[in-house]
């Protein structure tokens, strides 16, 4: 990622560490976390599309850093890309959103 600019955007750590959120100038987010080592979860990932590239890696995202994600800029530069694939979501993993989110919400 080198010659694009990035900025902080938030995070939940009280001692300034991880987990971190940024924001890069060519619209995408950086996440600072904890890398994923799971055998089971790292499993999952593997065996859903074309697995984990050797240029790619997991970051589990906790809840809270979504609260610094502005969703509106978020979503004017996803959709800004008329030649974007659609984003496709598990329909049964909706229960576990909706869980998620009440969780976060309390």
């Amino acid at each position: 990622m080198t010659d694009h600019a990035m900025a902080f955007a938030g995070t939940s750590s009280n001692t300034g560490g991880c987990p971190t959120l940024f924001v890069t100038d060519r619209g995408t987010l950086v996440i600072q976390g904890t890398t994923v080592t799971d055998p089971v979860a790292l499993e999952t990932v593997r065996a859903r599309g074309n697995g984990i590239p050797a240029h790619e890696s997991a970051v589990e995202i906790p809840a809270a850093l979504l609260p610094f994600v502005d969703i509106e800029a978020l979503q004017r530069i996803a959709f800004a890309d008329e030649d974007r694939p659609d984003f496709i979501v598990d329909p049964a993993s909706a229960g576990k959103l909706q869980q998620l989110a009440e969780a976060v919400s309390r």
